[in-house]
């Protein structure tokens, strides 16, 4: 499938790296955070150890006071804590936790000796808006109180923090109430409703499938190099298509297959790896239609398509993907062919889901 080259001016805000691979933003995993730290809490740093640069630096001998304002999980015991951070950056480049007097974050901690350290060297500190939400009496759980103040975050007059905390509840991948999500979606700002698009199909939330479907549409396929911030919108079209990829629910098939038709040929090859998984039989007449495809990886994920929902099994004309790629017309062809005259009637008889009628599959309207 078609690979993207993200080039980066993009590196996470406390993390240093040079030439160095680190995740892409948007893909801290909030729930297992949340589980692993002992303390999570948001503040700001108010002094910390002046940073130097060591051929071969140690880990985690800066101290930084962080004064805290608000806490999720744990207890402090006091508003001013120290946190431990890489003061000594590897002069190569690498990645290396790095705090500074006057940032403010969220962080996810745990704690040693009467310190804290950052456990996650991309995730463990992450930019958050400064705004709290209301305390609401009888709410306790760590999740549902981040939730809370991420959503006071959606009010911030600073766009990359509302931005932030879209992001964030996204990946929180459960929340008591899309509602101030949602309520987004009217927004003017185009960058504000994908990110609402990709937070919502991360919580699983596919109402607005329709909706995503015809913005890819009409969106040019972005390049094969894209780079950050300032080709932050064609990213997240990228995004976008692959949370379609990672769709499995079988009540999604109808809106996923019109995802096939899509005139971009990467949201179709995402869309195809859902369709693919959730191995339907109604799915077999966009299988076929893709066999026409003008990408080479989709007209092949179209033949494994076909052959998967007739049962699978060596089949001796069946190519590889090398031997596809090098000459991929006769082989459609050839895949076109048995599907008319053996392949269906194979699928038919797969045990289709009952009270489901695939007339293009029976044998006896033909």
């Amino acid at each position: 499938m078609l690979a993207r080259a993200i080039t980066g001016a993009f590196l996470l805000a406390s993390t240093y790296a040079l030439s160095y691979p680190v995740p892409m933003p948007g893909t801290e995993p909030i729930p297992e955070l949340m589980a692993k730290a002992t303390l999570v809490c948001k503040g700001l740093v108010t002094d910390a150890t002046p940073r130097t640069f060591a051929d071969d630096p140690p880990k985690l001998t800066g101290i930084a006071t962080v004064h805290v304002d608000r806490c999720f999980k744990g207890d402090p015991s006091s508003t001013d804590i120290a946190v431990q951070f890489d003061s000594v950056l590897p002069a190569g480049g690498g990645p290396a936790i790095v705090l500074r007097n006057g940032d403010y974050y969220l962080f996810f901690l745990q704690s040693k000796d009467g310190k804290y350290f950052p456990f996650d060297k991309f995730f463990s500190v992450l930019d958050i808006s400064r705004l709290q939400g209301p305390v609401v009496p009888g709410v306790t759980g760590p999740m549902l109180l981040l939730e809370i103040d991420l959503k006071a975050g959606l009010k911030d007059a600073n766009g990359d923090r509302v931005l932030d905390s879209i992001r964030m509840l996204g990946n929180m991948r459960h929340l008591q109430s899309t509602k101030e999500l949602k309520e987004l979606l009217r927004s003017r700002n185009e960058l504000i409703r994908v990110y609402v698009y990709e937070a919502l199909l991360r919580l699983s939330d596919y109402s607005v499938l329709k909706s995503v479907r015809e913005f890819l549409a009409n969106k040019p396929e972005a390049p094969g190099s894209i780079y950050l911030p300032q080709d932050r919108l064609l990213y997240m079209q990228s995004q976008l298509a692959s949370e379609i990829a990672s769709i499995r629910d079988p009540a999604q098939l109808p809106e996923l297959e019109q995802f096939l038709l899509s005139p971009n040929r990467f949201t179709r090859a995402q869309a195809l790896q859902a369709v693919r998984a959730i191995n339907s039989p109604h799915s077999a007449p966009f299988f076929y239609k893709l066999l026409d495809d003008t990408d080479v990886d989709n007209r092949f994920g179209a033949m494994q398509g076909l052959l998967t929902i007739a049962g699978g099994g060596p089949i001796p004309w069946v190519p590889s993907w090398d031997e596809f790629r090098r000459d991929p017309g006769p082989y459609a062809a050839k895949c076109k062919q048995w599907w008319d005259v053996e392949g269906k009637y194979k699928a038919f008889y797969q045990s289709p889901p009952k009270n489901q009628s695939y007339p293009f599959l029976d044998p006896r309207q033909h």
